[in-house]
């Protein structure tokens, strides 16, 4: 903001040289960049009366304000001095924000919620004029001060429609997109830019190696994988935070109106408004119309308009180093978006690295994290990083890991502290150091590790025990407490010991049923919809009509969930039209129990987003659905459960209470994707009895050693999909451990189904052997080979990459099938709508 600069600050518009200080004339000291520990280092001024600021517009491909000109982009750019000193011989990196909301945000109303399913809501009032900040010339400082004493230069620019942007804004359409490609493209010279709005003066940017690295939260971390997703030559690296790939997933779901929560009522026209603040309010006005009249709040449901706004369906131009962030209880973009963009650059072998941390909306990396990742894809330095681990998880307090050392011997006033072994440590993380002082008392301090110079030394960013009669004590343990300054490494995400679990329902409404591994009840429950009683009331009611709730026994052991739940339920409605919400919920001994992931769909959607299909009141449907992703770590002691309901105050239309949603119990399950897979999950949950296992692997007359081995290995994929247990078999046949014979005797349907006591065999239907499944292929009509196809989908993806080429008939312009799949079952299924010719919905 500029009252963060001194009016005398040196401004320098590239090209256009104005008054400045003269300090700002004498030649700037040349520096080069410094790299320590594969970081670059602070070795360039940070005094910002040297930096050299201008701004240009940038000269786009779009005319969406519809005035026979394109539309030009206001940027500001601010660099080192040595970039303008033609005898350092220097060009810098550039780290760009491309944001909507720097002139400020307007009063924009957003839509009633309170009206029944399928109604037009009534008009929203008409967004006064507002005042916008001013943004000339300077748009923002956010990142300068971190990144130009390392050597890069900092570029911000206005979003088409907003600020001294011309445009119109819309809410991720492709003219925002192409807007910050135009930055990136000027940056390498290919565009034009200009000294104002109207001049045609150019101005040039000469002064970059055209290496540029995107990054922003929320808005402004969306852009980023928009702008990554057209391909664009010189755009090494984003750094998307809290960001929308899709954004369907941020105002729909599954066919359903569903609202990013705190913001109820907001949609594409709504946040349009809002961020439109360029000085002309009524140019756009007939765009932003255009938004309300499509984005289709009556069914919700998926449409080209949508499609324009869905960057995975061009992520597979993707090749910038990809380093995202987000929160696991963000709820506002919610964790979808981030899964569906790192699975999608993970499968197509992108340079990739999440950070996921426990809070909500926003959330950095931790600085050493951002700077290692642009000091290897904007300087180029071979720094390790593409062997580092690729998942960084903040941890739960209750199930952080032990890492930690202890202090060598008493130590005062120092920033070096001798320790027993800096290897259990990480550079620039935050470390706890226990003080004692004069007067004996204790007292944790936290200080970035800044260098670790050895095995047994760490160097802080600051120096501890510094008062008079301070000390580090001799053999005080020094830890990395779990923090989002403290991320746990994992190998992947989700981790690679991730098998998923299917759960059955056992009855127990209108108080707390079973969630459980063992086959599930028969039977009806029903619950009431009541729009007007939060979701958190409802799971933590002893007894409620309003919702049905599922609980696993006290877990006798910490059960971690990596990944995407889902649920399939057979359910039916008393009316037309109504909505469904499920959720997980960790419940402790004693006390409110907690949502961690919630999922939403519309069963008039229950075969795509993008087709409304009539429900008929009382008849049951499969409703298949995708809770956010989550990576959770429920304690031992603590119950996992899943519930049922109906509308979710936060979240959905808010109709009449009073229709009534019924569960076929014994055709319902949830599929929870844990860590250890159903061995551990029946480790801490119980549900599972192996002994017909064991009486099977005994009756194969193998040797002593090899049965217990093979038990031991099947056990590890015993309830888990029946394609892991397959595999596991199959690898045996492979590996010469066991005959066709003896392996056609395992994998036989009944042994599968009931040897192992973990498949509820009303759920299986017309999968349970891959030999079947061609037959789901030539099923009439199409809409139940479709159901099949994604029943197989869920159960044996490699079995379906057999009969892909048959499957090319069925899916044949019908992208929600694609869709569909490409949610169900990871990678495998990116890789399985790929082999199909699958894009979008």
């Amino acid at each position: 903001m500029r009252a963060l600069f001194p009016v005398v600050a040196a401004l320098i518009t590239l090209g256009l040289a104005l008054p400045q200080p003269a300090a700002a004339a004498t030649p700037a000291a040349c520096v080069s960049p410094q790299f320590a520990d594969g970081v670059a280092q602070n070795v360039f001024p940070a005094d910002q009366t040297t930096w050299v600021r201008g701004e240009a517009w940038v000269q786009t491909p779009d005319d969406s304000d519809h005035d026979g000109v394109p539309d030009r982009v206001h940027v500001d750019i601010t660099r080192p001095a040595q970039t303008a000193d033609p005898s350092c011989h220097y060009r810098a990196p550039v780290v760009f924000e491309d944001s909507p909301y720097y002139a400020g945000i307007g009063p924009a109303e957003n839509w009633q919620v309170d009206h029944p399913l399928g109604m037009q809501p009534p008009p929203r009032p008409v967004t006064p004029s507002w005042p916008a900040r001013s943004t000339s010339p300077i748009i923002s400082t956010i990142y300068e001060a971190t990144w130009l004493p390392r050597g890069f230069a900092v570029v911000h620019a206005e979003s088409p429609g907003t600020g001294l942007s011309t445009g119109c804004p819309t809410s991720g359409g492709p003219n925002e997109t192409r807007g910050g490609k135009a930055v990136v493209d000027w940056l390498n010279g290919r565009v034009p830019a200009f000294t104002s709005a109207t001049s045609t003066d150019k101005v040039k940017a000469d002064w970059t190696t055209g290496k540029v690295a995107m990054m922003g939260t929320s808005y402004n971390g969306t852009l980023p994988e928009a702008v990554a997703s057209t391909g664009v030559d010189g755009l090494a690296a984003i750094v998307p935070i809290s960001a929308i790939s899709d954004w369907y997933d941020y105002y729909r779901a599954n066919g359903m109106v569903r609202a990013p929560f705190t913001f109820q009522g907001e949609d594409l026209d709504v946040l349009a408004d809002a961020v439109y603040s360029r000085s002309d309010r009524a140019v756009c006005q007939p765009v932003i119309s255009g938004l309300a009249s499509k984005e289709d709040r009556v069914t919700g449901d998926f449409s080209p308009f949508w499609n324009d706004r869905d960057t995975m369906r061009d992520v597979r131009n993707v090749h910038a180093a990809v380093l995202m962030a987000h929160g696991d209880n963000d709820f506002n973009v919610m964790t979808k978006n981030m899964a569906q963009f790192y699975d999608a650059v993970r499968a197509r072998g992108v340079p990739h690295m999440l950070y996921f941390h426990q809070g909500g909306h926003g959330g950095a990396p931790p600085d050493v994290m951002v700077n290692r990742w642009f000091t290897r894809y904007l300087f180029g330095v071979h720094n390790g990083v593409e062997q580092q681990p690729k998942a960084w998880v903040v941890r739960e307090a209750n199930a952080c890991p032990v890492r930690q050392t202890t202090s060598v011997g008493d130590q005062s006033d120092t920033v070096t502290l001798a320790v027993a072994d800096s290897s259990r440590l990480t550079l620039g993380f935050a470390a706890s150091i226990p003080v004692t002082a004069a007067d004996g008392t204790v007292k944790n301090t936290s200080a970035l590790i800044a260098k670790i110079p050895d095995r047994t030394h760490i160097a802080l960013a600051v120096a501890v025990a510094t008062k008079p009669g301070e000390h580090v004590a001799a053999d005080s343990v020094i830890g990395l407490p779990c923090s989002s300054a403290n991320p746990t490494p994992y190998a992947e995400w989700p981790d690679p010991t991730t098998g998923v679990v299917t759960a059955n329902l056992a009855a127990g409404a209108p108080g707390v049923g079973g969630l459980t591994l063992r086959p599930g009840s028969s039977g009806i429950e029903t619950l009431t919809d009541d729009a007007t009683v939060p979701a958190v009331t409802s799971a933590n009611a002893a007894t409620s009509g309003t919702r049905l709730v599922y609980q696993t026994p006290a877990l006798t052991a910490n059960v971690r969930i990596s990944g995407t739940p889902w649920a399939s339920l057979w359910a039916s409605s008393s009316a037309s039209r109504a909505n469904l919400t499920v959720a997980l919920v960790d419940y402790p001994p004693t006390g409110n129990g907690t949502i961690l992931t919630r999922g939403w769909t519309d069963p008039q959607n229950r075969i795509s987003a993008a087709t409304t299909e009539p429900v008929t009141p009382g008849q049951f449907y499969r409703l298949r659905l995708d809770l956010q992703p989550k990576d959770a770590v429920v304690v031992a002691g603590h119950r996992l459960g899943l519930m049922v309901l109906s509308s979710d105050q936060e979240a959905t239309i808010r109709t009449t209470p009073g229709t009534k949603l019924s569960v076929d119990l014994g055709r319902s399950t949830v599929s929870l994707p844990i860590v250890g897979g159903t061995s551990a999950f029946a480790t801490a949950a119980g549900g599972t009895d192996v002994s017909a296992l064991r009486a099977t692997v005994a009756g194969l007359g193998l040797p002593a050693g090899q049965a217990h081995d093979l038990l031991k290995t099947l056990d590890n994929t015993r309830c888990q999909s029946l394609d892991d247990f397959l595999r596991t078999v199959f690898d045996q046949v492979g590996s010469g451990r066991l005959t066709v014979a003896q392996a056609s005797v395992l994998q036989a349907a009944n042994q599968v189904e009931l040897q192992q006591g973990c498949f509820n065999a009303g759920t299986l239907g017309s999968w349970v052997t891959p030999g079947r499944v061609g037959q789901a292929w030539t099923r009439a009509p199409r809409q139940a080979a479709e159901q099949d196809l994604l029943d197989l989908a869920a159960a044996t993806p490699d079995a379906l990459h057999t009969v892909a080429s048959a499957g090319r008939s069925v899916v044949s312009g019908r992208s929600d099938t694609c869709f569909k799949l490409r949610g169900v079952h990871g990678d495998a299924g990116a890789r399985l709508t790929d082999e199909l010719g699958c894009s979008g919905r």
